[in-house]
Parts: structure tokens; C-alpha cells; sequence
């Protein structure tokens, strides 16, 4: 008696094991519930029922996964647009003793506006720009005992040209006014 009961609990098992097949059409919630179903399952049936869900899982994919909607054809659409207008790499230099503050394109005496990037005395920084015309502005940061800095301030209108591969912008202490 207690095997036949075994055998028809067993039978049920494996006849409702087809629907915990995985399919690629599943959501991620779906597919995360029958991983833990499968798993409880595999432990009540000591790994019986894992063997019928693999089985109907190859079934299904020999098939083309008949329980999912059949992919919709899209037209050729062309090439993705473009990401932006092209830029041209270059590379900021501070030739200073000072930390200066670099601003692009901004009035740096507007309250609230951060610099684009803070340069430490000899350090470098590459910035690719949009071809067109830019106004670079750059201000010392408060004076060091070893480099008193300058009231005055850097400022430049620079053209860059689609056409150049690479730029070069070197801040030097006589510049500053």
C-alpha cells in the first residue's frame, strides 16, 4: 500500500513537471520560481523530477520553445545614430606654481558654477572638445606659502578644427592677467 501511494505521488510529480521547464520567453520572477520549486521538488523526488524537466526542456528547445510567442520581424532600420558630434582629443597643461581651476565655456565669476577640472602645478589632463569655437578660462585657487598666486586670470578663445587630430594647451605664469 505504501508503494503504490509512492508511485501515484511520484507519477503527479513528474506529469506537472513540464511546466517548471525554464523558457527563454520566461521573465526573471517566473524563471527565479521554478529554480526554487525544482530544487524542493528534486529533493522530494531524490532528483527524479530534475530528470523529466531537463527532458521536456530539450524537447521544447528541438522544437523552437513552443510555449513562447514567435518573434516579431523588424525591418532593416540602418545603421544606430550617432553619439554626438565628433570630438578632438587634447591635453591641458598647468606650467605654473599654482592649483588652478579650469573653466570651459562658463563665466567662472558666476556664483555656483563649479570648474570643469581643478589642475595641481605641473600636472596634465586630457579633454576632447566638439570642433567650433570655445573660451577657456583658468583661475588660481588660493595662495600656497611656497606660491603666492596672482589676482588676474587666464582666458582664451580657442577654434578647433574637425580637421585636427590632437590639441595642446599649455598655461603658463606670464599669461595670467
Amino acid at each position: 500500500m505504501k508503494r503504490a501511494i509512492a508511485l501515484v505521488a511520484l507519477a503527479i510529480a513528474l506529469s506537472g513537471c513540464a511546466s517548471l521547464a525554464v523558457r527563454p520567453c520566461d521573465s526573471i520572477g517566473t524563471r527565479d520560481s521554478k529554480y526554487t520549486a525544482r530544487f524542493f521538488l528534486g529533493i522530494i523526488t531524490l532528483g527524479i523530477s530534475e530528470a523529466g524537466i531537463q527532458h521536456e526542456q530539450a524537447i521544447e528547445a528541438m522544437e523552437g520553445w513552443r510555449f513562447c510567442p514567435r518573434p516579431t520581424l523588424v525591418a532593416w532600420q540602418g545603421p544606430p545614430p550617432a553619439m554626438g558630434a565628433p570630438r578632438t582629443p587634447g591635453m591641458l597643461v598647468n606650467a605654473t606654481k599654482w592649483t588652478i581651476n579650469v573653466y570651459l565655456d562658463v563665466e567662472p565669476a558666476i556664483a555656483g558654477i563649479p570648474p570643469l577640472l581643478t589642475l595641481r602645478p605641473g600636472e596634465s589632463r586630457q579633454l576632447a572638445l566638439v570642433a567650433g569655437s570655445h573660451r577657456i578660462v583658468a583661475r588660481p585657487t588660493a595662495a600656497t606659502a611656497a606660491a603666492p598666486a596672482p589676482a588676474g586670470r587666464y582666458e582664451r578663445q580657442i577654434q578647433i578644427d574637425p580637421r585636427d587630430r590632437s590639441f595642446r594647451l599649455q598655461l603658463s605664469e606670464g599669461e595670467f592677467k
